[in-house]
């Protein structure tokens, strides 16, 4: 953890509120990304982000500064997502290689751009199927494709923050990917 968290932190439990505003203003985007990406609806990602900050700020006395306090807020946010999901009963399935664009969706690597508009319509919709296939992911194979390529979070991030073992977690990672390399080849886009 860095530092300025750790101050930040502390100044919280004394009860400072700009140091409440400060820790809010660091975490709410990207805690609402990661949600809106988990949760595929913008008014529930926003409750949920809601939720998973104030139950953070809440909740700061039993955070434990051995561990990432990033990973942590995320812990939290993934439960909730998770919850919901369950809630509403959403079934989904199947991720290659490393795919991750600029904006946090996943995709294929690409050489250099072309502008030839129909490669850009082409490489567009591969796109947009490749976001497609991460979001029918089961949400116990998303919530961890999204930690690591999204949020850029280490295996020994996500195990802590899902309560995982490591190996679990690559292993979930390497059969994602395995689905949707299958999803892609049965749909031609590879």
């Amino acid at each position: 953890m860095s530092a300025e968290d750790r101050e930040l932190i502390r100044s919280c439990l004394r009860g400072d509120r700009r140091a409440y505003k400060t820790l809010l203003a660091r975490y709410q985007d990207p805690i609402f990304n990661y949600c809106q990406r988990m949760i595929k609806d913008s008014g529930q990602a926003e409750d949920i982000a809601q939720e998973a900050l104030v139950r953070t700020l809440t909740r700061l006395e039993n955070y434990d500064e051995r561990y990432s306090f990033s990973a942590w807020v995320f812990k939290i946010a993934t439960n909730l997502c998770i919850d919901h999901l369950r809630k509403a009963k959403r079934i989904a399935y199947s991720l290659d290689q490393e795919l991750d664009g600029k904006d946090g969706s996943f995709r294929r690597e690409v050489a250099a751009p072309t502008p030839d508009p129909s490669q850009r319509a082409l490489a567009a919709e591969q796109m947009r199927m490749l976001d497609e296939a991460v979001a029918e992911l089961p949400e116990h194979y998303r919530a961890i494709l999204l930690l690591r390529h999204r949020e850029e979070l280490s295996y020994e991030e996500i195990a802590r923050i899902l309560e995982l073992p490591i190996g679990t977690v690559k292993i979930r990672i390497h059969r994602a990917r395995e689905q949707i390399k299958r999803r892609l080849d049965r749909d031609e886009l590879l």
